[in-house]
């Protein structure tokens, strides 16, 4: 992990697949749980990440536009119900 993340930052995360923008949901003593966008099917979703292997950038974002854009990309490519809730608060 590049710096300590904190609940609501923003972030790059970089996985196997390419970079994608997340918010940070719950950091915990050993995952760290952020909404992003997936290719799957619904693609907007809670993923856990061990923090060993976090490999993140926090980026300075407005909030409030991050879930604006993570709640329009869900109605076109669905949302689970847990990151849905995550987004309205």
């Amino acid at each position: 992990m590049s710096q300590s993340l904190n609940v609501n930052d923003i972030v790059n995360i970089h996985t196997d697949e390419g970079v994608r923008a997340a918010i940070v949901v719950l950091v915990a003593r050993k995952y760290t749980h952020m909404i992003w966008a997936d290719d799957s099917r619904p693609g907007v979703q809670i993923r856990k990440i061990l923090n060993e292997e976090i490999r993140a950038d926090v980026i300075d974002y407005s909030l409030a536009k991050a879930k604006k854009s993570f709640r329009r990309m869900g109605r076109t490519f669905g949302i689970t119900k847990s990151a849905k809730r995550a987004l309205r608060a």
